[in-house]
This record gives structure tokens, C-alpha cells and sequence, in this order.
């Protein structure tokens, strides 16, 4: 059972502790640190979306994608997830399969159905039909990949019969879908070549994982087919100093920005505001599914998660964190590819 290994989620987002970053310098960033993942001999570098949040989160992942393959010559790079449901599938095949021609094949389109509501109000998408919005741009993106005309007239998307071009370069894009709910889950595993599923609990990811093995084996699909993957935030310490209480603060206030997307969506030019009070027991679940400590717990930690996938698994180390420097962000993710990854080949 092999394991790979990536790193993201790059965001480019501003923090309240760091005020004096620019949008400029976080971009510039985001190449440096695709760059050093490469050199770290890791497997991938994923990108992120989301619109109208007040940290400047990253709302292109294609276009970063895009900068990322011309500086990189081995990694791949995905989308940790491109929002599907807000964009138009043609144009999205065509801006996907040029990605892929320009990374020689190295592209991986990670898809996800988005729920932030103001999200799909200003694109004027239909927040209600996502996940038949996603079935019918799998089916346009596979058709475009092909050397064919489309035929496409769904409820959602009516495509005239063209034939979409460019082609991606190996005659076939790697489409990969972020997962939580088991329909998603299930939907994935028809569909996708490779499923994420999201950072969970071992026990939670083990019932994920049976949910995904049964809906292959109901479409009579090779598990072989259909690549593996979770998130998982890895923090390993370096010393004495406790890796939880280095980093944990930040993992918190990644995932209050999520809850704040909404009220963040209408507001100016202000100072971002400091992290509020997150739900009850969401902190809790946030340590308890963070993997800290030693290299060589961390690796433990990895180790059985690979054995509840019951085969191949590509983790993807959810370090980027907003308020880190430049210098910290660098040294998080080769203190990851340095002292645990080894441990793990």
C-alpha cells in the first residue's frame, strides 16, 4: 500500500496578525513555495478557491495553476477545489486542458460543489442543483477531452455540438472531486479519477473510505481506477516546543474564516477583524484531527490512516497557514518533507 504526498491548500490569504503582507508578496509566494515542493521531492501542490472574502483569499485556482506548472517541471498540480458549479463547463474545459498542455500532463482538476451562498448568488448559479450541476459537467469535460463532437443538452447546460479544443495532453484530464457527504462520496466514486476525502476523524475516514469501496463495487468499477486522497493538517515539532501550541492558533482561525466567509463578503477596506468564538466542539475536533507531535508520531499517525484506506493513499498536508512569514510557511513544509515524509516511503 503506497503512499504520496502533497501540499497545500495555498490560499494567498492576508492575516490580521501579519497586516503588512501584500497581495503582491503572497502570490509571489505561492510560486516559491510550489517551487519548493518540488524540490522537496513531494508528489503534488494543490491550489484553492473561494470569492469575496476580506483575507484576499486565492478566488483563481486556474490561473495559479497555470503560473505554477511554468515554474515547476515534475510535481503536479491540482485544484483543492475549483467551486464546479461556478463556471461555465466549455470554457472550463478549455482552460483546464491548457493547463495540462503546459504542465506536459501534470494537471489535476479537483473539483467541489461549493456552498457559500453569496458565492453562488453573484455568479448566479443555482446553489439547489450543485450536485446535478456536477454530474453534467463531468459529462462535457470528458466528452471535450475526447476526439469527438459534444452532445450535452441537460437541464443545467445546453452545449451546441462543437468540438472543444484544446485536447489535454494525454488525450484525457485527471479529474479528482473533494467529498464529505456520503452522495458526494458516492457520486465521487462513479465519476472521478480520484477522490478527496475531507480532513476527518480515523474512525470517520474509515466509514468515508467503506462508502466509497461500496459504491464501486455496486458500478462494477475497479477500485484500481479511482485514486484515494485526504487532507490532513501535519504539524511536526521541532525541539521541545509543543507543535500544537506553535501552530494551533492559526488552524483555528483557518477554519473561523470559513464560518466568517459570509459576514466577510460585505466588507470594505477595514482592517480584517481578529477570529471570533468558533462553535462549540469545533476546536476540539480541529486538535483531535490535527496530526502533531514528533516526527515520528506524525508518521505513526499517517502509517494507520493508509491502513484504514485499505490500499493506496495520497495524503495532502493541509500546512499552508495564513499568519505565517514567508520564512515560516518555507520551514513548515520542509520540516514536513524532511523529517516525516522519510519516514513513511
Amino acid at each position: 500500500m503506497a503512499l504520496t504526498f502533497g501540499y497545500g491548500l495555498i490560499s494567498c490569504e492576508r492575516h490580521p496578525a501579519v497586516p503588512g503582507r501584500t497581495a503582491v508578496e503572497l502570490y509571489q509566494e505561492a510560486l516559491r513555495l510550489a517551487e519548493a515542493a518540488e524540490r522537496l521531492g513531494l508528489d503534488t501542490v494543490w491550489t484553492t478557491e473561494h470569492h469575496f472574502v476580506d483575507s484576499d483569499y486565492l478566488p483563481a485556482p486556474l490561473t495559479m495553476a497555470a503560473a505554477m506548472t511554468a515554474v515547476t517541471r515534475r510535481i503536479r498540480v491540482g485544484t483543492g477545489v475549483a467551486l464546479a458549479p461556478l463556471y461555465q463547463p466549455v470554457r472550463l474545459a478549455e482552460e483546464a486542458a491548457t493547463i495540462d498542455l503546459l504542465g506536459e500532463g501534470r494537471f489535476v482538476l479537483g473539483l467541489g460543489l461549493g456552498w457559500s451562498k453569496v458565492e453562488f448568488a453573484a455568479f448566479g448559479a443555482e446553489r439547489a442543483r450543485r450536485g446535478r450541476a456536477l454530474e453534467e459537467i463531468f459529462d462535457i469535460l470528458r466528452q471535450a477531452a475526447a476526439d469527438d463532437v459534444v452532445h450535452h443538452h441537460g437541464p443545467i447546460y445546453d452545449v451546441p455540438e462543437v468540438s472543444i479544443r484544446p485536447k489535454p495532453a494525454r488525450g484525457r484530464l485527471a479529474i479528482w472531486v473533494g467529498a464529505e457527504a456520503e452522495p458526494a462520496l458516492r457520486r465521487a466514486a462513479r465519476l472521478a479519477d480520484g477522490v478527496f476525502v475531507m480532513q476527518a476523524p480515523l474512525d470517520e475516514f474509515r466509514a468515508d473510505v467503506a462508502i466509497v469501496r461500496d459504491e464501486l463495487e455496486r458500478s462494477g468499477r475497479d477500485p484500481a481506477t479511482l485514486a484515494l486522497a485526504t487532507y490532513l493538517t501535519v504539524l511536526p515539532q521541532e525541539g521541545q516546543r509543543d507543535a500544537w501550541d506553535e501552530f494551533g492558533e492559526l488552524v483555528l482561525h483557518t477554519q473561523w474564516k470559513y464560518l466568517d466567509m459570509g459576514r466577510s463578503a460585505r466588507r470594505t477596506g477595514q482592517p480584517m477583524p481578529p477570529r471570533g468564538e468558533l462553535p462549540d466542539g469545533v476546536a476540539d475536533r480541529l486538535r483531535a484531527t490535527t496530526v502533531a507531535g514528533s516526527p515520528e508520531a506524525c508518521a505513526d499517525r499517517i502509517a494507520a490512516y493508509r491502513e484504514a484506506a485499505g490500499g493506496d493513499l495520497h495524503v495532502m498536508a493541509r500546512n499552508y497557514l495564513p499568519g505565517l512569514s514567508a520564512a515560516g510557511q518555507a520551514d513548515l513544509l520542509e520540516r514536513f518533507a524532511r523529517t516525516v515524509v522519510p519516514l513513511l516511503r
